[in-house]
């Protein structure tokens, strides 16, 4: 099912609360996307989700299951994988390299075959990847990195996908073929997506439900339909 339930007080950093108070959920072949202008607190909304900034009380549920007090690395041995804002991969390894670490940075038992089915999705998904298997990731272009990094997060049979700002920075080229990879993602995979981003147009053509934030606070929430049909809404918080 892969049901995903979050609910955050005070996250911020230090005595500067960002997210007063925010609760959202997501189920398994669903795409939630958090939208609003530069610092409504959408990158500190999913900081806070995987414990890397100061949050007074942080309630993660996957399934029924309490994941609150795990760090970053306990989440994703249960299955929560975080793609921060930036393309960040390990520079001086090779695409191989950072799918393979992935891959066994969990630490959990492993069927045969499985790691080659994995590279096999990273490939049909991100074919630019196979094609620079042994090029170092640091001198690939942005866009190359993003995937990377999103093929990264794959490798480890999420249950639920956590991406901060995937297509900042990238052309439009790019931008559409990573979208599209995303809508792929979420409709084979079985994982819940949740994402920030500020490409709206982008973010609605994979996305389910939104949700608007305005100064940590959630100016608009509901399907996709919904956001787009709210005109006086979506001037006021998103500038469209």
């Amino acid at each position: 099912m892969n049901r995903f339930e979050v609910s955050l007080e005070r996250a911020g950093y230090g005595e500067l609360t960002v997210i007063p108070k925010l609760s959202f959920e997501a189920s398994g072949g669903e795409l939630l996307v958090l939208l609003g202008p530069n610092g409504a607190g959408k990158t500190t909304a999913l900081r806070a989700v995987v414990g890397t900034v100061d949050v007074a009380r942080r309630s993660v549920r996957l399934d029924g299951a309490d994941l609150s007090g795990l760090p970053a690395w306990g989440l994703a041995r249960a299955g929560v994988a975080y793609v921060p804002d930036g393309a960040r991969c390990f520079s001086n390894a090779t695409v191989e390299e950072n799918l393979r670490g992935a891959f066994e940075a969990t630490d959990r038992p492993s069927r045969p075959g499985q790691r080659s089915r994995l590279f096999d999705l990273a490939f049909e998904l991100f074919p630019v990847l196979q094609e620079r298997l042994g090029q170092l990731a640091g001198s690939m272009s942005g866009g190359q990195r993003q995937m990377l990094a999103i093929a990264r997060a794959l490798m480890i049979e999420p249950r639920v996908l956590v991406l901060d700002e995937p297509s900042a920075g990238l052309s439009p080229k790019l931008v559409e073929e990573l979208f599209e990879a995303l809508g792929r993602i979420k409709a084979t995979s079985g994982c819940a997506v949740v994402m920030a981003e500020q490409n709206f147009a982008a973010a609605v053509s994979v996305a389910d439900h939104c949700l608007v934030l305005d100064e940590g606070r959630v100016a608009l929430s509901g399907t996709v339909e919904e956001v787009r049909s709210n005109e006086k809404l979506r001037i006021a918080y998103l500038g469209l």
